[in-house]
């Protein structure tokens, strides 16, 4: 049975689901969110620092504890229209594990203009998926959709988010 959170109701011994947390975001009146464990820290938006020949997507530069972090502008990424920077504009600092071309473990930072940053929820993996529900990305982007406080709720995949970006050369010296 769900709640009016589309979360189950706990009632005696179903089995055993596994629980995820996502932290909830909004871009353009729409609903998204990003797996937690991946999410090392929200910062209110600073102007970054422009990176020459970067993706038109990228605005630049931000550094916070000595790490150069990549922002990528959620909206201009999917073609949205621009908004003003106001004081709910938050950037979501995202950790990303890749392999470079030496098959070596990396690290890389990104950021992620939301116009603003909700909540951290968690929801069980038999949470009531949508299947028809529409947004301003496209499907490759979206791991799935589910129904939260009876609205969809689109779950990012990250990695699909960032490949593009990994790109962008970072400074490896702190600034």
């Amino acid at each position: 049975q769900k709640n009016d959170r589309g979360l189950n109701q706990r009632c005696g011994f179903r089995g055993i689901l596994m629980i995820t947390n996502y932290l909830t975001f909004v871009v353009e009146n729409t609903a998204y969110a990003v797996d937690v464990a991946a999410v090392l820290e929200v910062l209110n938006f600073t102007e970054p620092t422009a990176v020459p020949c970067a993706l038109p997507y990228i605005e630049g530069l931000i550094f916070s504890r000595e790490s150069g972090i990549t922002v990528l502008n959620f909206r201009k990424r999917f073609n949205m229209r621009e908004k003003e920077i106001d004081s709910k504009t938050k950037v979501i600092v995202i950790e990303m594990n890749f392999m470079d071309e030496e098959n070596n473990p990396k690290k890389r930072l990104y950021g992620l203009v939301a116009d603003s940053v909700q909540d951290v929820i968690q929801i069980y993996d038999d949470a009531e998926e949508i299947k028809d529900a529409k947004n301003e990305i496209p499907d490759e982007f979206i791991l799935k959709v589910l129904k939260y406080q009876d609205k969809p709720l689109f779950i990012i995949d990250e990695k699909k988010l960032f490949e593009e970006a990994r790109s962008v050369k970072i400074p490896e010296q702190n600034p």
